[in-house]
């Protein structure tokens, strides 16, 4: 989808590698199931506008995503535990997103600094098996809260703004089903923190209920012999998107 900046005013609101150390090698096991991680992907939306976003790793681990769009998103990590999500429109900051931790290493709390228009902090609460997320806003006391669902390794559901969303997935392998921290990165439903993508199924239809914006997607695939996909064909609302994956093992 093409990157979109959503306001939290109205809703819910350092260890960083060194430009030089960022590699893009993969995995030595990148020939089984395991090792493998998307580091392409060709995009193609609606209207005709191309995209490519291009991913680096260091091992297993996610550090930066870029888009020829201009804008590049950096995962800053101390002792290999997420502590920050950042978002530049080359070169300036965008949205910088930190997180805090509770005592069984879920994600407590979350700060987003959108540039220029605020800081917004909120909370995270979860069930007694962490399926159920509720996003309660620190910065708007007394505000709706907003839910996330989660079973299987996938987001199935989320509720918020007056409106509810319900996913259904396939049975193989997402791009991202590998990556370190996937089961932290899963449950951040945020503005920098794009939980969906880190599915480990891929999602197949995407049916929100909404009075302002009613949302219908459906996707269809093909898959890598390895059963990852290799192009992804969005319907959104009759608009057509095409997405074209490569992976370290290609």
């Amino acid at each position: 989808m093409k990157k979109l900046f959503f306001t939290l005013a109205i809703g819910l609101a350092i260890l960083t590698s060194c430009e030089s150390d960022l590699v893009s090698a993969p995995p030595s096991d990148a020939s089984t199931n395991d090792g493998i991680l998307p580091t392409k992907v060709d995009i193609v939306y609606s209207d005709g506008e191309t995209e490519t976003l291009t991913y680096t790793y260091e091992g297993m681990t996610l550090i930066k995503e870029e888009s020829t769009d201009g804008y590049y998103i950096d995962y800053v990590y101390v002792d290999n535990i997420l502590t920050e999500i950042n978002d530049y429109e080359a070169p300036n900051p965008a949205i910088l997103e930190s997180y805090t931790y509770d005592s069984d290493g879920r994600i407590a709390t979350v700060t987003t600094n959108i540039v220029g228009t605020g800081i917004y902090e909120y909370s995270l609460s979860y069930n007694a098996d962490s399926s159920v997320i509720t996003e309660t806003s620190i910065t708007i006391p007394g505000s709706t809260p907003s839910t996330t669902t989660l079973s299987n390794g996938n987001m199935i559901g989320e509720t918020g703004g007056g409106e509810t969303t319900v996913f259904t997935h396939d049975t193989m392998n997402a791009p991202f089903k590998n990556v370190n921290n996937r089961d932290v990165l899963i449950t951040i439903n945020s503005e920098n923190g794009v939980n969906y993508l880190f599915n480990t199924n891929n999602e197949l239809t995407l049916n929100t209920v909404s009075t302002s914006f009613p949302v219908n997607t459906t996707n269809t695939y093909t898959y890598t012999s390895f059963n990852y996909p290799r192009v992804k064909t969005e319907n959104e609302n009759g608009d057509v998107s095409t997405y074209t994956y490569t992976y370290n093992n290609d």
